[in-house]
């Protein structure tokens, strides 16, 4: 078994290489997209958690669109000290500044609670084990704000059974959408 630093390395070298096939993406990414959009969970939702994706990431500006045409409000993380999160909407005058990780997040002070978090990650297993980043930001603000949760897995991400570690404080994922 690898550990999670090589499945880290490993997956991101599978996404890099990816995304430098972009129609292959697109289509997985078009039918993550479908699947998404028909979920009840995407369509029960009225605030959505999101991140705002890295290049080999599963691209979110599609879902941010789709919530903003249905009506839903989109909220993004910020990082806090201690490994903390907090979200705060996205609208399109919202100010963004690059984080430390390189991430664009909000300049903003009115903190939202999302009633749906897709969450990002690395892979993700068919019963909703999900490798992480390695920060553990997202399982901690689990923990903390119980809702439902979805992934959005290319098909480098997908996995059948965990083949990594799994830690008490790991959040199971409610529905992982596959490409």
């Amino acid at each position: 078994m690898l550990t999670k630093k090589a499945q880290r390395q490993q997956r991101i070298q599978q996404l890099v290489e990816l995304s430098q096939q972009p129609a292959l993406k697109q289509a997985q990414e078009a039918m993550i997209l479908k699947q998404l959009a028909a979920s009840s969970a995407f369509q029960a939702a009225t605030v959505i958690g999101i991140t705002l994706s890295q290049s080999i990431e599963y691209q979110t500006q599609p879902v941010i669109e789709l919530a903003r045409q249905l009506g839903k409000t989109v909220v993004v993380p910020k990082t806090l000290p201690k490994r903390q999160m907090a979200f705060y909407e996205l609208t399109p005058t919202t100010e963004l500044i690059e984080s430390d990780f390189g991430v664009l997040e909000p300049v903003a002070t009115v903190v939202r609670v999302p009633d749906l978090m897709i969450v990002p990650g690395l892979a993700f297993t068919d019963d909703g084990w999900r490798l992480g980043f390695g920060g553990g930001y997202y399982d901690r603000y689990l923990a903390q704000n119980p809702m439902p949760t979805i992934a959005l897995a290319l098909k480098p991400q997908q996995k059948a059974a965990s083949d990594w570690t799994v830690d008490p404080f790991d959040i199971r994922i409610n529905q992982v959408i596959k490409g």
